[in-house]
């Protein structure tokens, strides 16, 4: 490319070209690329996956038809040897609970016939140990209550000279005390009678006698005999023992005394007085009270009579009233044995008939549950049975069922796949002329402005050409450019 090319543009329309060339031809490769791509994938998808697709869906059906069949043998197989057991184990399950039952029922009857034996066997002992008990508790009861007797005798005996002794004793003692009180009285009569003389119960004379005996008492004459022996002692000192004022003064002293005196004097018969009623009511007490103890003997040796006749009343009583218990204890026990034997016996033949009906019972249920277990076991297998053949059958009808489907859905996948690789193609085909045209639209524009350029270029420098000194050397050089 010459210089020239450069300044007036012809360069751009040579790259113009050459480009415009270069977009068509990759178009074209573009397009005839992706075409052969779609014709290899329709290719695979309709000559290698329909075939392949086919041969499974017979391969698929092939197999569920060899596992049916194989399914319903083993089926039949398996009900045939559950028929069989359960037959032959209701056979061997039967047998055993009529063994069972027989060996049952003849437990029940020596265990029956051992326990009437031992209930006979061991009510004849109880009764023979109630006779031998009987006869030593009556031997026991008459040593005991003779024994008793023998107490309450000699228990009477040391009580009456128990009695006797403190009696005897008593009398003693009240005979000391009543001879104590009549010493007393018997010492004291004397004061007592001049009591009463001196208090006038006994009249004038008793009276005299009482002043007659207090002016002979000892101490009324030494009293007066001093009293008046100081009177005339006094009156002789004075000068006047024979005058009358003496005579007067010894009066007056012999009657003072004499009062004073025969007060005290009937004081001390009043004393002795007492003295001799206090042993008159002691001595008559005495009496009274050894009558009393006389009587209280009496009395405890009839009450000690009394209770020993009680004693031995009760003694006899309660000794019969414990035979009669023993003897009645004994009857009601042989009687209570003899009901008790009865009920045992009646008790052991009931429980033996229940047991026996039990055991009818049992065999009866064991025997109805065998049989329904059976029944019902074959009537589970024969329908386990029909269930099988219908799960079976059922499978192979979902496994026709869905190799159909799969089969359609495959064949469905691999025609859409071609829908889908043309519809691709078709894209792809756009894209590649979409981005061409774009091509040939920038390099249209790229070329115009590189015109522009050009001309513009070309412009100016002719310009400058024609007002430069220089003019022909450079139209030389521009020939030469051009040439």
């Amino acid at each position: 490319m010459s210089i020239f090319d450069a300044i007036s543009g012809g360069a751009a329309q040579t790259a113009y070209k050459n480009n415009q060339q270069t977009i068509n031809t990759g178009l074209i490769q573009g397009t005839t690329a992706l075409g052969d791509n779609y014709t290899a994938a329709n290719n695979y998808v309709l000559g290698s996956g329909l075939p392949a697709l086919n041969t499974g869906y017979g391969a698929g059906l092939s197999n569920l038809g060899t596992g049916y069949g194989n399914q319903r043998v083993d089926l039949n197989q398996g009900y045939s040897t559950g028929q069989g057991n359960l037959t032959q184990y209701g056979g061997q399950a039967q047998d055993a609970i009529g063994a069972g039952y027989g060996a049952a029922l003849g437990a029940l009857g020596s265990g029956y016939g051992q326990g009437r034996n031992d209930l006979t066997n061991q009510y004849g002992l109880a009764a023979d140990q109630l006779a031998s008990n009987y006869g030593q508790a009556r031997n026991d009861i008459a040593a005991n209550y003779g024994q008793a007797r023998n107490d309450v005798s000699g228990g009477y005996g040391q009580a009456r000279s128990d009695l006797t002794d403190q009696y005897g004793n008593t009398q003693a003692y009240l005979g000391s005390a009543s001879g104590a009180y009549g010493t007393l009285a018997s010492g004291a009569s004397s004061a007592f009678a001049n009591y009463m003389n001196a208090i006038g119960a006994n009249g004038v004379a008793g009276s005299a006698q009482a002043a007659q005996n207090f002016t002979a008492s000892p101490g009324y004459q030494y009293a007066l005999d001093q009293a008046l022996g100081g009177v005339q002692r006094s009156a002789a000192a004075r000068g006047g023992l024979a005058g009358g004022n003496a005579t007067a003064d010894i009066l007056n002293t012999a009657n003072g005394l004499a009062s004073q005196g025969y007060q005290q004097y009937v004081g001390n018969l009043q004393n002795g007085s007492n003295l001799f009623a206090t042993g008159i009511q002691g001595y008559a007490q005495g009496q009274t009270n050894s009558a009393n103890a006389a009587q209280g003997y009496g009395s405890s040796l009839s009450g000690l009579d009394t209770q020993r006749g009680a004693a031995l009343g009760t003694i006899d009583t309660a000794q019969g009233n414990a035979l009669s218990g023993i003897s009645t204890g004994l009857g009601n026990q042989l009687a209570s044995n003899s009901q008790n034997l009865g009920n045992q016996l009646n008790a052991n033949s009931i429980g033996l008939a229940n047991a026996q009906a039990g055991q009818y019972d049992s065999q009866a249920g064991a025997l109805g549950n065998l049989y329904t277990g059976l029944g019902s076991a074959l009537n589970t297998s024969n329908v386990g049975l029909g269930t099988s053949l219908g799960g079976a059958d059922a499978n192979l009808g979902t496994g026709q069922s869905a190799l159909n489907v799969g089969n359609g859905t495959g064949t469905y996948g691999a025609f859409n796949q071609v829908g889908s690789n043309l519809m691709n193609l078709g894209n792809a085909e756009a894209g590649l002329i979409k981005n061409a045209t774009n091509q040939y639209v920038d390099n249209s524009n790229t070329e115009a402005k590189n015109q522009m350029t050009a001309s513009g270029n070309l412009l100016g420098m002719l310009g400058g050409i024609a007002s430069s000194p220089v003019t022909g050397n450079v139209l030389s050089g521009l020939g030469k450019l051009f040439g």
